[in-house]
């Protein structure tokens, strides 16, 4: 199973914003996504994968 992060992303105005749950290469995926934004990652233990995206 993959490991699981809470993750942030920072916006224009350089604070970081609620991203959500979801495995570390899917993170980095919508961060390619949104012209390579900045991410902070909180790893979450005890979460059914099925929970996230």
């Amino acid at each position: 199973m993959d490991k699981i992060f809470f993750v942030e992303m920072k916006n224009k105005q350089g604070e970081y914003e609620p991203l959500g749950v979801m495995t570390m290469a899917k993170a980095i995926e919508h961060s390619w996504e949104c012209d390579h934004a900045a991410l902070q990652f909180t790893r979450v233990r005890d979460l059914s994968p099925a929970g996230t995206r």
